[in-house]
């Protein structure tokens, strides 16, 4: 009896070692360079190894020195955060925020989300604005990196950035440039640590993609059409109803009311749709002042019907309200100011003229297909917008244009349905609105169809605006994970199993309980 139950507990110990020794041989059994356990010890790794003032010289006893070893225990872990900065020639010292998920989307390790940050509401005109935040891609296993404009302070933090707030120009993009190729282990922070060397969980350099939310879009995609040669690493890019266009910024084409009930532009023509242009008819562009709207906005007079009035959303910066050029040169145009009488709120025909071409993205998707060729893209969006009410969404359709036939690049209208069954909720379908569109291919008539192409606004009860973008980034790191590239899938390609911390350290103090008692199981027997 005394061996039958000290064999038993031997046994017990044994396999609940060999379990803990499976759970952790992937994070222990690597070349220390070899970041993205692929097997390979690259050139970039082999570089971040050598002459670290933190590593490990590795000098034996026989007088041979080893190839060095990094320091492999950073101090940032898993579901915590990290705040350091980076150093940008335009700006100088950009504030960037590091959020590690709790378990690590692989066994090797994480992928990298950039998550590019909104920039022409009200809010920027504030030096103190906090880090991007509306979306969590370490709820699906990823490290989430973001930054803070040139010349913004996080009021939580007090951390800032260095610079001159430019509202999507050269400077600001240039500090995003500059946060993706640290995200993607090309430089270092101002300290001389790169990514691997300040966080617990591997970062998989292989494995990069950029997010962008709404008008953030903008900068996103402009920063791989500007800048696309320093960000070969960048493997994708997800964009969620994204603005193409300075028409879109102030919703001249339509808008939600406060009920969501769709409003829209009569003269809006959505059958004058071109890849680089849409129609709006200004002519009838008129200045309502009163009561409701004192300090005035623009409306479209519509004899014998329903005037069109601006919704009272769009871009407001350096003090002043901003529409298209073409808006405000009607306004010109049509007599309703002069020069002499412009609102001082109201940014002139020449502001706008001078502003909007460098921060509109329809002319820019040649540039991505010289400069990044493999990219590839993945649009999100509901089947009733955020805020586009146009029915045609000719927003998605000119990004889609502009990557897919364009740049030439594979690109997904919304991600797979089996990824948001996955990641999401198991009743997603197609008959309660969740679509599973082929990659490659788009509405055949947009103003029918584009907002059957949509995800439904709620989930399980639960609302999508949040949440389904992030099936996306799952897809779409997986696919990078895999190189699967085909216009559909089965089923999601790797299943994510977090590991569950808490119940690895019962694990290990069950088996040091058992270490204990094994000795007292034989005295009493």
């Amino acid at each position: 009896m005394v061996a039958t139950r000290t064999i038993l507990a031997a046994v017990i110990i044994a396999v609940l070692s060999a379990v803990v020794l499976v759970l952790m041989v992937s994070q222990e059994d690597f070349d220390a360079c070899d970041f993205n356990n692929d097997g390979v010890v690259d050139t970039k790794e082999a570089d971040f190894c050598r002459d670290r003032p933190d590593t490990d010289t590795g000098s034996s006893d026989t007088g041979v020195t080893d190839t060095p070893t990094p320091t492999r225990r950073p101090p940032t872990k898993p579901g915590d955060f990290l705040i350091t900065h980076i150093h940008c020639p335009e700006n100088g010292r950009i504030a960037v925020k590091i959020d590690l998920p709790s378990n690590p989307r692989y066994p090797t390790g994480a992928p990298i989300v950039v998550m590019a940050s909104t920039w022409f509401v009200e809010k920027y005109d504030s030096k103190e604005i906090g880090f991007y935040s509306e979306y969590d891609p370490t709820l699906v296993g990823a490290v989430s990196i973001t930054h803070l404009w040139p010349g913004k302070r996080d009021p939580e933090t007090k951390t800032a950035s260095d610079g001159e707030y430019d509202y999507g120009g050269p400077k600001s993009l240039a500090a995003l440039r500059d946060t993706i190729r640290f995200a993607s282990g090309e430089i270092t922070n101002v300290d001389g640590f790169y990514l691997h060397e300040l966080i617990s969980i591997t970062p998989l350099y292989d494995n990069v993609g950029l997010f962008a939310s709404s008008h953030a879009g903008v900068v996103g995609t402009n920063v791989l059409a500007y800048y696309g040669e320093s960000l070969t690493s960048v493997k994708y890019f997800v964009g969620r109803e994204n603005p193409t266009m300075a028409e879109m910024y102030p919703l001249e084409l339509g808008h939600f009311d406060d009920r969501r009930n769709p409003v829209y532009n009569p003269y809006y023509d959505h059958r004058e749709y071109t890849p680089t242009d849409i129609s709006i008819d200004y002519s009838h562009i008129k200045w309502l002042q009163n009561v409701q709207y004192p300090e005035g906005v623009p409306y479209f007079e519509v004899p014998n019907g329903k005037d069109y009035i601006w919704s009272q959303k769009g871009p407001y910066m350096m003090g002043k309200r901003w529409f298209s050029h073409s808006l405000t040169q009607a306004l010109l145009d049509n007599g309703v100011f002069t020069l002499e009488n412009w609102p001082e709120d109201l940014a002139t025909p020449e502001e706008t003229k001078r502003f909007w071409p460098y921060r509109i993205t329809v002319h820019n998707y040649p540039l991505i297909d010289e400069k990044l060729p493999h990219l590839k893209v993945m649009l999100v969006f509901a089947a009733y917008d955020h805020v586009q009410a146009a029915p045609d969404k000719p927003h998605i359709r000119q990004a889609y244009d502009g990557f897919q036939k364009r740049a030439r690049l594979w690109t997904r209208l919304n991600s797979d349905l089996s990824y948001v069954q996955a990641e999401i909720h198991e009743s997603a379908s197609r008959e309660n609105g969740f679509p599973d569109n082929d990659a490659n291919t788009e509405p055949k008539d947009w103003y029918k169809e584009a907002e059957s192409w949509g995800f439904a606004g709620k989930l399980a009860g639960e609302l999508t605006n949040r949440t389904v973008p992030l099936a996306g980034i799952a897809e779409m790191a997986d696919r990078v994970k895999t190189n699967n590239w085909d216009n559909n899938l089965d089923s999601t390609l790797i299943e994510y199993q977090p590991v569950n911390y808490s119940g690895l350290v019962i694990m290990i103090t069950w088996i040091a309980f058992i270490v204990r008692v094994l000795p007292q199981i034989h005295l009493l027997n």
